[in-house]
């Protein structure tokens, strides 16, 4: 595979699936209802993702199309990995969602390395990332494993699917996660998300909920496509002015109901750019799993008139239920659980954050500074402020960062130039020198945060605080002389860039 830029296919095929469900409380509501004060449709979406009996009608749809596609075809997961059932007791259990597909499970993995950084074995590079000059900032690579089974779930960030789906190559991408048609992008970007990370191959399939939301997106993306994909005005920031991190969590982010009964069908199609009836394949795909014994492909059933006439029993695809629905009534006293849980967790843990702080003042003492981000996180900075943009205000270029965990404490080493100098490569040049300044605790240069220093013991438990803050002064001195050179390069590199600006 070659070095590739994002490709962008006009007509792709979607399936949307969706219809009434009886769920946990005994209430009734149709998928493709809106909810009252839900307008990504959060709760019919997460509903249905967890479903076994919504995925039971999804495997019948991604099988058929699989099998008509030939031996090397597969699925591609987004989501959920896991169906959700209803105890006796109300309490919900979680199940295996590879325990239910037909096929066996695999998965791909999606990495991205760090400027030169070569892949590990075993991935494929499937692009290169580059910035200014021409200069890598990154291999995106991509490893299969098991490449015989035909579904795969995704790990890692499909924001990189832009450039590795188009040499994946999925015949079908079943996607019920929360990013790219559950709303998480802003209006300015939503059409270019679908585009670039579900849609970008003219053949590939989409199989989604079929939620309010779901389809209102779906008919604004291809109007979108028909007008030549014009401009679309940016959206309002994500953080209005006057947030409040300390605001509650919305209970319709953990609002979910458990269907226990369910008519889940094909519940709206999409080829060519145009929404087409969906009975037909609806009749094609009930026809398919209720008869193993047929040896015909889905596509032959659907398009072919003789076999449509002869073989297909299509019933109109019932109407959406007019005027929103209520949440129903259990998956509310569910979110309402769920957020007093979380706000008494917060609370338990911003607590012995704020204590363990108290007792750092070692670190104060030889520079470091309290953040207001998060109670008992501490910042170092190892160059002086300076503009990164000729808009911004000053900033260090380089900082040391400690951070308290659940169950341990973390020193990582962060720069706004990772973009101008190899950080990576500067940190693991200097391993030695650095497991030396850690030692007897360990370090860690694998991770994405280049951690200097990690020792067991967090928020959680019994830790002594005032000589851990001993502890970490004492290595602030070395630490600071080990990247001496790499902050007079970061430097360097900035007041170059700033003085092109003055010219």
């Amino acid at each position: 595979m070659g070095t590739v830029g994002p490709v962008i296919r006009p007509h792709p095929t979607v399936i949307l699936i969706g219809g009434p469900m009886t769920v946990d409380d005994g209430s009734t509501i149709d998928s493709r209802q809106p909810v009252e004060g839900d307008p990504e449709s959060r709760v019919t979406r997460k509903s249905m993702a967890t479903s076994w009996l919504w995925w039971t009608t999804a495997s019948s749809v991604v099988g058929p199309l699989l099998d008509a596609a030939g031996d090397h075809a597969f699925a591609l997961l987004i989501g959920d990995r896991s169906v959700v059932e209803l105890r006796s007791d109300g309490n919900l259990r979680r199940t295996g969602l590879r325990s239910l597909l037909a096929g066996g499970t695999s998965v791909i993995e999606l990495v991205r390395t760090s400027m030169d950084e070569p892949l590990v074995d075993g991935y494929e590079a499937v692009a290169t990332l580059r910035g200014v000059d021409d200069q890598s900032l990154g291999t995106i690579g991509v490893r299969i494993v098991h490449p015989a089974r035909r579904w795969r779930f995704l790990n890692g960030n499909d924001y990189y699917l832009s450039y590795a789906g188009p040499l994946i190559r999925p015949t079908v991408i079943v996607d019920t996660s929360d990013l790219v048609i559950g709303g998480e992008f802003p209006n300015d970007t939503r059409f270019q998300a679908l585009d670039e990370l579900r849609l970008f191959n003219d053949d590939v399939v989409l199989v989604v909920p079929h939620t309010e939301r779901a389809e209102s997106l779906l008919r604004d993306y291809f109007e979108w496509i028909r007008a030549g994909r014009p401009p679309t005005p940016t959206a309002p920031s994500l953080m209005p002015a006057g947030w409040d991190p300390s605001t509650p969590p919305d209970p319709v982010r953990y609002a979910s109901s458990v269907p226990v009964e369910a008519d889940f069908r094909v519940t709206g199609l999409i080829e060519g750019g145009e929404w087409r009836d969906s009975a037909d394949f609806e009749a094609a795909r009930a026809l398919l799993q209720s008869r193993f014994d047929l040896r015909i492909g889905i596509w032959d059933l659907v398009r072919n008139p003789v076999l449509r006439r002869t073989l297909l029993d299509a019933a109109a695809v019932p109407p959406t239920p007019s005027g929103a629905a209520p949440i129903p009534v259990g998956a509310a006293g569910r979110a309402d659980r769920r957020v007093a849980q979380k706000l008494d967790d917060d609370a338990t843990e911003a607590a012995a954050l704020r204590a363990a702080a108290r007792q750092l003042r070692p670190l104060k003492a030889v520079g470091w500074k309290a953040t207001s981000a998060r109670p008992g996180e501490f910042r170092l900075a190892l160059t002086e402020p300076l503009r990164r943009w000729p808009m911004d205000e000053p900033c260090p270029l380089v900082e040391l960062m400690v951070a308290i965990a659940r169950r341990q404490t973390t020193v990582s080493l962060w720069t706004c130039m990772y973009n101008d100098i190899d950080v990576h490569s500067y940190v693991v040049a200097h391993r030695e020198t650095l497991e030396r300044i850690a030692a007897p605790d360990l370090c860690d240069f694998d991770d994405e945060r280049l951690t200097v220093w990690r020792s067991a013991g967090g928020w959680a438990d019994d830790v002594e605080w005032a000589v851990r803050g001993a502890v970490l002064a004492d290595r602030t001195g070395p630490w600071a002389e080990a990247f001496a050179d790499l902050c007079a390069d970061c430097v360097q590199v900035q007041r170059q860039r700033f003085a092109a600006w003055l010219d």
